[in-house]
């Protein structure tokens, strides 16, 4: 294997926490993920697809629009009322 190199990144600190707690319960490091998520990104020349998944929020939205739920509006003005209605 050739020479190491430091790889940084900016991550929000609330979302640094929570996955740092994680990985901790796993047994592994920081280093230790992105290390396999970098060998795994090179060996298979592809972001993983799992990351890609869509979220359960993201699936039930992709079945309300399959059974008719999709929101229609007459004009912008009505959507972004529609958007902001909970503001």
């Amino acid at each position: 294997m050739g020479v190491s190199r430091m790889v940084q990144a900016r991550v929000p600190g609330e979302i640094q926490d929570v996955a740092n707690q994680v990985i901790q319960a796993s047994g592994l490091s920081v280093s230790d993920v992105v290390r396999v998520l970098m060998t795994r990104i090179a060996h298979d020349k592809a972001i993983p697809s799992a990351l890609f998944q869509p979220n359960a929020e993201t699936l039930a939205a992709f079945a309300e629009v399959e059974q008719g739920g999709l929101k229609k509006f007459d004009s912008v003005d009505a959507l972004f009322d529609d958007l902001h209605a909970d503001d």
